[in-house]
Protein backbone atom coordinates (compact mmCIF):
# COMPACT_ATOMS: atom_id res chain seq x y z
CA UNK A 1 0.00 0.00 0.00
CA UNK A 2 1.17 3.57 -0.87
CA UNK A 3 1.06 6.33 1.48
CA UNK A 4 0.09 10.28 0.70
CA UNK A 5 1.61 12.58 3.14
CA UNK A 6 0.70 16.02 2.52
CA UNK A 7 1.85 19.25 4.30
CA UNK A 8 -0.18 22.11 3.24
CA UNK A 9 1.13 25.25 2.72
CA UNK A 10 0.54 28.70 0.43
CA UNK A 11 4.28 29.02 -0.65
CA UNK A 12 5.78 25.49 0.13
CA UNK A 13 3.61 22.23 0.00
CA UNK A 14 5.19 18.78 1.19
CA UNK A 15 4.74 15.60 -0.10
CA UNK A 16 6.06 12.57 0.59
CA UNK A 17 4.97 8.94 -0.41
CA UNK A 18 5.79 5.63 1.56
CA UNK A 19 4.94 1.74 1.38
CA UNK A 20 3.78 0.17 3.87
CA UNK A 21 4.96 -3.54 3.31
CA UNK A 22 4.68 -5.69 6.66
CA UNK A 23 5.74 -3.24 9.71
CA UNK A 24 8.77 -1.13 8.13
CA UNK A 25 7.59 1.67 6.01
CA UNK A 26 9.92 2.31 3.17
CA UNK A 27 10.54 5.62 1.68
CA UNK A 28 9.25 5.82 -2.35
CA UNK A 29 9.65 9.64 -3.35
CA UNK A 30 8.55 13.50 -1.43
CA UNK A 31 9.67 16.41 -2.37
CA UNK A 32 8.37 20.18 -2.07
CA UNK A 33 5.91 22.38 -3.84
CA UNK A 34 6.83 25.69 -4.37
CA UNK A 35 4.42 28.15 -6.40
CA UNK A 36 6.31 31.12 -5.92
CA UNK A 37 5.89 34.04 -2.71
CA UNK A 38 4.54 36.97 -5.07
CA UNK A 39 2.18 34.40 -6.95
CA UNK A 40 -1.44 35.47 -6.96
CA UNK A 41 -3.15 32.99 -4.67
CA UNK A 42 -5.33 31.49 -7.64
CA UNK A 43 -2.22 30.36 -9.30
CA UNK A 44 -1.09 29.03 -5.92
CA UNK A 45 -3.74 26.47 -5.69
CA UNK A 46 -3.67 25.55 -9.66
CA UNK A 47 0.61 24.63 -8.94
CA UNK A 48 -0.30 22.45 -5.76
CA UNK A 49 -3.34 21.61 -8.00
CA UNK A 50 -1.02 20.16 -11.00
CA UNK A 51 1.76 19.48 -9.48
CA UNK A 52 -0.35 16.89 -6.96
CA UNK A 53 -1.96 15.28 -9.31
CA UNK A 54 0.71 14.60 -11.47
CA UNK A 55 2.02 12.75 -8.64
CA UNK A 56 -0.69 10.63 -7.90
CA UNK A 57 -1.54 10.05 -11.44
CA UNK A 58 2.23 8.56 -11.59
CA UNK A 59 2.34 6.84 -8.03
CA UNK A 60 -1.28 5.79 -7.64
CA UNK A 61 -1.07 5.99 -3.71
CA UNK A 62 -4.58 4.57 -2.04
CA UNK A 63 -4.58 6.90 1.12
CA UNK A 64 -3.58 10.27 1.66
CA UNK A 65 -3.03 12.09 4.97
CA UNK A 66 -3.33 15.57 5.54
CA UNK A 67 -2.41 17.77 8.50
CA UNK A 68 -5.43 19.04 10.18
CA UNK A 69 -5.60 22.78 10.71
CA UNK A 70 -4.78 24.27 13.86
CA UNK A 71 -5.54 27.65 15.46
CA UNK A 72 -3.63 30.71 13.76
CA UNK A 73 -3.79 34.03 14.81
CA UNK A 74 -3.71 35.37 11.35
CA UNK A 75 -7.18 34.84 9.67
CA UNK A 76 -6.04 36.00 6.57
CA UNK A 77 -2.91 33.04 6.80
CA UNK A 78 -5.84 30.78 8.10
CA UNK A 79 -8.07 31.40 5.26
CA UNK A 80 -5.61 30.75 2.52
CA UNK A 81 -4.00 27.65 4.21
CA UNK A 82 -7.70 26.24 4.27
CA UNK A 83 -7.93 27.24 0.28
CA UNK A 84 -4.62 25.01 -0.08
CA UNK A 85 -6.10 22.35 2.10
CA UNK A 86 -9.08 22.20 -0.14
CA UNK A 87 -7.38 21.66 -2.86
CA UNK A 88 -5.56 18.56 -1.88
CA UNK A 89 -8.39 17.30 -0.34
CA UNK A 90 -10.31 17.74 -3.67
CA UNK A 91 -7.79 15.72 -5.58
CA UNK A 92 -7.68 13.05 -3.25
CA UNK A 93 -11.06 12.45 -3.12
CA UNK A 94 -11.27 12.58 -7.04
CA UNK A 95 -8.71 9.93 -7.62
CA UNK A 96 -10.74 7.83 -5.03
CA UNK A 97 -8.26 7.79 -1.94
CA UNK A 98 -8.72 6.48 1.85
CA UNK A 99 -8.22 10.15 3.27
CA UNK A 100 -6.98 10.51 6.93
CA UNK A 101 -6.00 13.53 9.22
CA UNK A 102 -4.13 14.16 12.17
CA UNK A 103 -2.93 17.16 14.30
CA UNK A 104 0.52 18.10 14.12
CA UNK A 105 0.70 16.96 17.89
CA UNK A 106 -0.30 13.76 17.34
CA UNK A 107 2.19 13.23 14.51
CA UNK A 108 5.04 14.82 16.40
CA UNK A 109 4.28 12.19 19.46
CA UNK A 110 3.59 8.87 17.13
CA UNK A 111 7.41 9.70 15.53
CA UNK A 112 9.44 11.72 18.22
CA UNK A 113 7.30 9.91 21.24
CA UNK A 114 7.20 13.90 22.44
CA UNK A 115 4.31 15.77 20.98
CA UNK A 116 6.05 19.35 21.48
CA UNK A 117 9.02 18.08 19.13
CA UNK A 118 10.38 20.95 17.37
CA UNK A 119 11.12 20.64 13.20
CA UNK A 120 14.46 19.57 13.59
CA UNK A 121 13.03 16.55 15.78
CA UNK A 122 11.38 15.21 13.51
CA UNK A 123 13.51 15.55 10.62
CA UNK A 124 15.89 13.85 12.48
CA UNK A 125 13.56 10.90 13.34
CA UNK A 126 12.09 10.55 9.72
CA UNK A 127 15.64 10.50 8.69
CA UNK A 128 16.64 7.28 11.20
CA UNK A 129 12.66 5.66 10.49
CA UNK A 130 13.45 5.30 6.79
CA UNK A 131 16.83 5.34 6.65
CA UNK A 132 17.78 8.81 4.46
CA UNK A 133 20.00 11.29 4.22
CA UNK A 134 19.91 14.23 5.75
CA UNK A 135 16.62 16.35 4.67
CA UNK A 136 16.90 20.07 3.96
CA UNK A 137 13.15 20.68 3.96
CA UNK A 138 10.73 20.51 7.35
CA UNK A 139 7.81 20.53 4.33
CA UNK A 140 9.04 17.35 3.02
CA UNK A 141 9.88 16.10 6.67
CA UNK A 142 6.59 16.78 7.84
CA UNK A 143 4.73 15.00 4.98
CA UNK A 144 6.82 11.99 5.44
CA UNK A 145 6.10 11.96 9.10
CA UNK A 146 2.42 12.24 8.56
CA UNK A 147 2.59 8.68 6.43
CA UNK A 148 4.89 7.37 8.21
CA UNK A 149 2.73 8.12 11.40
CA UNK A 150 -0.38 6.82 9.40
CA UNK A 151 1.86 3.64 8.02
CA UNK A 152 2.90 2.44 11.34
CA UNK A 153 -0.69 3.03 13.76
CA UNK A 154 -3.41 0.40 13.98
CA UNK A 155 -5.50 3.85 14.87
CA UNK A 156 -7.42 4.96 12.01
CA UNK A 157 -7.55 8.50 12.48
CA UNK A 158 -9.94 11.17 11.57
CA UNK A 159 -11.23 9.49 8.16
CA UNK A 160 -12.08 12.84 6.24
CA UNK A 161 -15.67 13.06 5.22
Amino acid sequence: MLILGVDPGTCATGYGIVSKNGSNPTYVTGGVIRPGVKTAQSEKLMAVYKALDKIICEFRPSVMVVESLFHSVNIQSLIKLGQVRGVILLLGALHGMELFEYSPREIKQGITGYGNADKGQVMFMIQKILGLPALKSSDLADALAMATFHAHTNFPGKVVK
